[in-house]
């Protein structure tokens, strides 16, 4: 059951940031919140409903990118021809999110701000460079998602500020991207953990890698060293051994009830050569989503 609270429902966003700077808490999809507060772990007194803001429901594709606003589901973003299209991670990844009720209600702004090291919609969004646009009672910032993430479900996000719009550029025309996440079970589980790879190839160059991870670090990360290792490489010359042993050098997981580190880290020298391959096989046109 749900603890009693004051409801609001603003239609403008800034009206929304006062009433966050205030103490109340903000609800999108409510995926996560409900769960929180059925349980006890959650009790706001009070709750600003933000699905009625116009302006972070709107998704658009232009030439230099992806503009997605928060409040876009994961549902639409799987449906979405353009995404299946050029970013195949993000596809993958949002169609890998609970159940396909959990997709219509869950929204990709939710998965960031919940900051939850295993974020599906993550990984992908940093290999491709996603950028954040803020809005908060002052004014607006852009804010690399790689710098939105400060601890397990810790954002930059200041009191009065809410995530508006995901900004992502478009690949490059020679370019793949591959997301796996390991699971115990094939539906409705949490990752145990997650790789993400893009690959851009100029001939049989490798002209650029980015390697993400999640569940493998107390928030989601890039394997930034791993990828200055390869960059620049013949892909005929890279030992994929030794691309998954340095990026499992990157990684800090931790050991819990559902895996320990051990076992995680294993699984990055596995998956992290395995989402490579993938990758570079759609690069060629050898291996479709």
């Amino acid at each position: 059951m749900l603890p009693n609270f004051e409801l609001y429902r603003p239609t403008d966003i800034y009206e929304a940031c006062r009433l966050k700077e205030r103490g109340a808490l903000a609800l999108a999809g409510g995926t996560d919140i409900f769960v929180d507060m059925h349980s006890g772990e959650l009790k706001p007194e009070a709750v600003v409903d933000i699905k009625n803001i116009a302006e972070m429901h709107t998704a658009t594709f232009k030439e230099d990118g992806l503009e997605i606003g928060a409040l876009t589901t994961h549902r639409y973003i799987e449906e979405w021809d353009v995404v299946k299209e050029h970013y195949s991670a993000l596809y993958e990844a949002c169609s890998s999110v609970g159940s396909v009720q959990i997709r219509h209600r869950g929204t990709l702004g939710g998965n960031i701000c919940t900051a939850a090291p295993s974020a599906d919609s993550v990984g992908p969004l940093l290999v491709f460079d996603a950028q954040c646009i803020i809005i908060g009672d002052k004014g607006k910032r852009m804010v690399p998602l790689s710098n939105f993430f400060v601890g397990p479900k810790k954002t930059i996000l200041n009191k009065d500020e809410l995530l508006c719009k995901i900004v992502v550029p478009l690949p490059d025309k020679n370019s793949g991207s591959a997301f796996i996440k390991y699971t115990r079970r094939k539906s409705m589980d949490l990752a145990l953990l997650g790789v993400c790879v893009y690959t851009s190839l100029n001939g049989d160059l490798l002209e650029d890698i980015r390697i993400a991870l999640s569940t493998a670090a107390p928030t989601p990360i890039r394997a930034y060293n791993t990828e200055k290792m390869f960059r620049g490489n013949k892909v005929k010359d890279i030992s994929l051994e030794e691309m998954g042993k340095q990026a499992a050098l990157e990684a800090s997981p931790r050991s819990s009830w559902r895996a320990s580190r051990e076992f995680r880290l294993k699984l990055i020298e596995e998956l992290v050569p395995y989402a490579f391959n993938t990758s570079i096989s759609r690069v060629k046109g050898e291996k479709s989503i």
